[in-house]
């Protein structure tokens, strides 16, 4: 091979040496991929801030709010969106705050979701920050609990938040971050949106946690594809002109009529339903009667219906529809039926988990803290966002090391605290790296 007079063979190497560099990811000992310089100042921060943001969750969970009236919440967030400079716009869907930081590097929108409100449950903890509140449900007094773990979402969106604002100049784009009222209510991302909490900033990718009760800190879990389902209900009332219970051919029975709707129910879901077409039907409510001798003039049920998807969905609505009014017809009793649509299912985007699963490897410490689960069939309005925006949830663990699992919406819920750093280097990792990698390397655009 000639070699020009202009150059010379260690020069080569040298280039040789540097493009291997640029080309191949350093790697560790053990094989994984090393972590970038940033990821120790997330680190650092992440410690630095640590011990307030803890602190902090504690004095949420001390005063939980419900749905729509995370007013105190709300308030104490944007407050600490504002010292870290961010822009900040309040009252969004109600009690929402959204918490805008721009970068000092240009690159994409992206956002993170985390959910302030609380659960009408009396807790039954001996932490020294339980909540005592109370509030009035049906007109009978209960308590206020954090039992599904918002007080530590929210604590991690603020902590995330302070993270990437310390290091702001390094920061590609704009984070947005999105504190949202009313997640147990099914409705709160919705108004969100209905209220333009994008509307001056379109995201192109959207995250968010949730705590998981069966894994320890230090552990996640995800879902590709549909992860949580459609929560849709029906109500109906059965009505008869009532009767003896001495003499039933003299009237129908809605009782009798409303047992064979819920066994046509579960029937219907064994032979009509395609097995591989995740389906739920519960009926939690059939109230009917006051005495042992009187047939009652109503029977009122009331069902949760689960699926995944808009095309099955839409199916088990006509099926059911279908299925209710052939056999209040052959018993001649006369029905009224009102079929909701409700939570949509929760969607997490294929390739842009895909895009931040490396990510959430070096930072947990491997592979094997990163754990591929089932679909579940609870719901999470998180949804809302994710059918507007590519979006991934991921499931942190937060189970204590004395016990071998626990229970969100459960009045003994605890959480191992460390999750709360872990999960702040984690998300802050993820926004960084996913901001950092090339148009072409991102989803794109919005999911339809």
């Amino acid at each position: 091979m000639k070699i020009s007079a202009r150059f010379c063979p260690g020069k080569l190497l040298l280039l040789l040496l540097l493009f291997s560099l640029l080309t191949t990811a350093p790697l560790l000992a053990s094989g994984q991929a090393k972590q970038p310089l940033y990821y120790q100042k997330i680190s650092e921060l992440t410690a630095a801030i640590e011990a307030e943001i803890i602190a902090i969750r504690r004095d949420i969970h001390a005063h939980p709010e419900l749905a729509f009236q995370e007013h105190r919440t709300a308030a104490l967030v944007a407050d600490y969106f504002q010292k870290l400079g961010l822009e900040v716009r309040t009252g969004i869907g109600g009690t929402g705050v959204l918490g805008v930081l721009k970068g000092g590097l240009p690159g994409p929108v992206l956002a993170m979701r985390g959910d302030m409100d609380a659960l009408a449950i009396t807790e039954e903890t001996d932490l020294p920050f339980a909540s005592r509140e109370k509030v009035l449900v049906g007109g009978r007094e209960t308590g206020l609990m954090h039992a599904c773990g918002h007080d530590i979402h929210t604590a991690l969106l603020l902590g995330v938040a302070a993270v990437l604002s310390r290091m702001k100049s390094q920061v590609p784009g704009t984070i947005l971050f999105v504190a949202q009222p009313a997640e147990e209510w099914g409705d709160g991302a919705q108004k969100m949106l209905q209220d333009g909490v994008f509307r001056d900033y379109k995201p192109e990718a959207i995250f968010a946690f949730h705590v998981d009760d069966t894994l320890k800190a230090g552990y996640a879990h995800y879902v590709p594809g549909y992860a949580g389902a459609n929560c849709d209900t029906f109500f109906l009332s059965i009505k008869s002109e009532g009767g003896h219970g001495a003499d039933p051919d003299q009237c129908v029975d809605p009782i009798v009529v409303g047992s064979h709707v819920v066994l046509a129910l579960q029937a219907m879901i064994s032979r009509e339903i395609d097995v591989h077409d995740h389906t739920v039907i519960t009926v939690g409510y059939f109230h009917a009667g006051t005495a042992t001798n009187i047939i009652p003039e109503k029977a009122e049920l009331r069902a949760t219906v689960r699926s995944y998807g808009d095309e099955q969905r839409t199916r088990l609505k006509e099926k059911i529809t279908r299925t209710i009014a052939g056999i209040c017809q052959s018993h001649g009793a006369p029905y009224e039926l009102d079929y909701q649509f409700g939570t949509p299912a929760l969607y997490n985007h294929p390739e842009l988990l895909a895009a931040i699963l490396p990510t959430a490897a070096l930072v947990l410490g491997g592979k094997d803290r990163l754990i591929e689960d089932r679909p579940e069939m609870g719901g999470e309005d998180f949804s809302y966002f994710a059918r507007e925006i590519p979006g991934v949830m991921l499931s942190l663990g937060v189970v204590p090391p004395h016990l071998e699992k626990t229970a969100v919406h459960s009045p003994t819920f605890i959480a191992d605290e460390k999750a709360i750093g872990i999960g702040i280097r984690l998300m802050s990792a993820i926004l960084m790296d996913y901001a950092r990698k090339p148009s072409g390397q991102r989803v794109s655009g919005f999911k339809k």
